[in-house]
């Protein structure tokens, strides 16, 4: 991060095309600190909560009930969109590694901790300056048909920020009335963070008054207790298991007013006695690789996920490992594991971007400035879940790093990108340097795997005045001195699991390019995504169904399209709980709740709204079994469930197919008039397979693609670049 002058020299070494190990090298044209725009992103808000300019959305407006085709559902969701609420600004929604939305399928609950919206007048009432701090929580029993509202903090000296919170419910209990809404985030006294609160209320009385009752209310400022350590920013990770703890994820800091100082997080744990919460911390220092100037190589948003029963948990860093070489030496998880409880946490081994295995995802990384032939992953947005069999799921996007060197890991590269060639990418946008979302699966015992779940079109726009995208991001810029506009708009990546863990959900943000500014590839005009994974079993696992559907601009036939969400999907969250899964023959079912914040026109400083999506989201699968808990391992299976990627895609693409047994795969390319273009036939092999598809001389084009394994056929549609 130090390092500039190192950089500025790595720039000028950069002129290779293609390194020796044949992946193509693009020279970058620029970089970006990304350490130092998170760092940005969640500085103290501006205390005039005046908005210094409003505007519309710049660029074209999408219609928002026009067609999507890649967007179709295969089968019939019913997606729905209700304003719930509001929240006093959108610096609450920020941080996507907050959990404020939770569902708890034990009291069939779902809850939405934020803070204040305009409107909602707590009693006894705080100074005027404390009002932007109070935290309230909505609650419904019935899927977000109907609300009921709670606040459960006030303070007028520390007021609370970042919420995030969820359900605790007593174990064996199901009448919600029992069960109590549980809290936590730092806290601003005047211009600087204070502390953290951790706030609890019963759900027999939903009042516009805080519990009264010792304890209900926390304020933990920055000195130790016996129980509890220095800890800053406790806003990641929010859990409620059904052991009957509740857990949040903070940070431990030289500085834990700033986040500059990052050393580790603090698991701060919640048990209840007596009616209220009794807090206590352990904490992780994650071994990383050190700066010149002694800091550590790591972000600042961990995050922290838990099985249902609370028995098996995850802490991920995003950082620079210790004795890390070659590609892992980036920014990347590093995680540690328990199996007790939280008893006691292990480092487990990290994703080997060393290895032959991790060869496809490497291929779209961009090699180093002074290396073409050293690529590196930088991790730039994920989340995570565990599945039925305790393992972890890591859904992310990465950039390319741009030097090796310690003090400048965290600088991704830039790209310049002939549709506005006066402004940098973090990819080429190109066939094999995309925005690629990944599953990276594992516990620790044996070698990570990488599921491919989907390739995102856009990417976020600049926050900072000058910034690249900067006047494509639809929020209005706001502060004094240099304008910002807080939220970048990034693919805010989100994960849930069905209480069982037999399925996992996947939503994210993106833009259509039809429809954005010049069709650049800035997030503009951001609608959210879904995609759904089955576990399975044996060798039948990770199968990514087919259906993607886009959840806030929804296809005819799968909902009502709401304008107000409608590609502004801003500031998304998806709960890591999901209902349970439905399954139907080939249709899995799953009530999934999301919700957006924004306000018409953006406004970063005045009362934004939040809209829920209480339908439900359906997913084709190729074959089910009568439990729902994996599929068929059949031909038809293998051939309906194969994908082809990069697509769009030139001169090869390569087709993904996981086989049951060692047999044919037949491969034909048609163009639109129906002509036969290209034959490929492969000899598969039992287990996953990748397949090249020679597309040299093909014209530009859309064309069909037919897979054939036995008497089983599918077919899929190719867009050639």
């Amino acid at each position: 991060m130090k390092k500039q002058l190192l950089l500025g020299s790595a720039l000028l070494a950069a002129i290779s095309a293609y390194p020796q190990n044949g992946r193509k090298y693009v020279k970058p044209t620029g970089l970006t600190n990304v350490a130092e725009i998170i760092a940005k992103k969640f500085a103290v808000e501006p205390t005039d909560a005046t908005p210094a300019n409003l505007k519309q959305p710049m660029g074209p407006v999408e219609n928002p009930n026009s067609s999507d085709e890649k967007s179709a559902a295969v089968a019939p969701s019913t997606i729905n969109w209700k304003l719930i609420g509001g929240c006093s600004n959108i610096y609450g929604m920020l941080v996507s590694q907050s959990r404020p939305l939770q569902y708890n399928d034990n009291v069939n609950a779902v809850s939405m901790v934020h803070r204040r919206s305009a409107t909602y007048n707590p009693t006894p009432t705080p100074p005027a300056s404390a009002l932007s701090g109070v935290i309230q929580a909505e609650i419904s029993t019935d899927w977000g048909t109907t609300w009921d509202s709670t606040c459960i903090w006030a303070d007028g000296t520390n007021w609370g920020r970042y919420p995030q919170g969820a359900i605790y419910n007593p174990v064996g209990n199901t009448n919600i009335a029992n069960a109590y809404i549980v809290g936590a985030g730092p806290t601003v006294a005047g211009s600087n963070f204070s502390g953290n609160w951790y706030a609890s209320k019963k759900l027999n009385a939903f009042n516009s008054t805080p519990d009264a009752a010792p304890n209900a209310q926390q304020h933990f400022p920055f000195t130790a207790t016996p129980s509890v350590a220095v800890h800053g920013w406790s806003r990641m990770g929010f859990s409620s298991t059904d052991d009957g703890v509740v857990r949040s994820l903070a940070l431990i800091e030289d500085d834990p007013t700033g986040l500059s100082t990052v050393r580790g997080a603090a698991i701060v744990k919640g048990v209840f006695n007596a009616g209220a919460f009794t807090w206590s911390t352990d904490s992780i220092i994650p071994a990383t690789t050190i700066q010149s100037d002694g800091s550590k190589n790591v972000l600042t948003a961990p995050q922290m996920v838990w099985n249902e029963a609370g028995t098996i948990g995850y802490v991920i860093f995003i950082g620079s490992r210790s004795g890390a070489t070659n590609s892992n030496l980036g920014f990347q998880p590093i995680v540690y594991k328990t199996t007790n409880s939280g008893t006691s946490w292990s480092l487990i081994s990290g994703i080997d971007f060393n290895s032959p295995a991790m060869a496809p995802v490497i291929a779209s990384v961009n090699g180093v400035s002074t290396n073409s032939a050293l690529a590196i992953p930088f991790f730039n947005d994920f989340d995570a879940t565990v599945d039925a069999n305790g393992k972890l799921h890591i859904g992310a996007t990465f950039f390319s790093t741009f030097s090796s060197h310690l003090d400048s890991l965290s600088f991704s590269q830039g790209f310049t990108v002939s549709i506005n060639p006066g402004e940098q990418y973090n990819w080429t946008h190109t066939p094999g340097m995309r925005p690629y979302l990944y599953d990276f699966i594992g516990d620790g015992t044996a070698a990570w795997q990488a599921v491919l779940v989907d390739s995102l079109p856009t990417e976020a726009p600049s926050a900072q005045t000058g910034g690249n995208g900067f006047n494509d991001n639809p929020w209005d810029a706001t502060g004094s001195g240099e304008p910002v506009k807080t939220d970048n708009v990034d693919s805010r990546i989100q994960l849930g699991r069905t209480p069982d863990g037999q399925y996992i959900t996947f939503a994210f943000c993106e833009s259509d390019t039809n429809f954005t500014n010049g069709s650049r590839k800035y997030n503009s005009l951001p609608n959210i995504k879904t995609r759904c994974m089955a576990i399975g079993s044996g060798t039948n696992m990770y199968q990514v169904s087919p259906t993607e559907l886009n959840v806030t601009k929804v296809a005819a036939g799968t909902g009502t399209n709401n304008p107000n969400v409608a590609s502004r999907a801003t500031l998304h969250y998806m709960s890591p709980t999901t209902g349970a899964a439905v399954v139907t023959g080939t249709v899995v079912d799953i009530k999934t709740p999301i919700v957006v914040t924004n306000s018409n026109p953006f406004a970063q400083l005045t009362n934004n709204t939040i809209w829920y999506q209480n339908g439900t989201l359906s997913y084709a699968f190729a074959a089910s079994t009568s439990t729902g808990v994996g599929f068929a391992e059949n031909s038809q299976n293998s051939a309906s469930n194969s994908v082809i990627y990069p697509n769009p895609a030139s001169n090869n693409a390569v087709l993904a197919i996981d086989m049951k047994d060692n047999s044919t795969v037949d491969v034909t390319v048609m163009n639109a008039v129906g002509q036969l273009v290209k034959v490929t036939k492969v000899q598969a092999q039992a287990g996953q397979n990748k397949i090249n598809i020679d597309l040299k001389g093909l014209a530009t084009g859309i064309y069909m693609v037919n897979v054939k394994v036995g008497n089983a056929t599918s077919t899929k549609k190719l867009i050639v670049e």
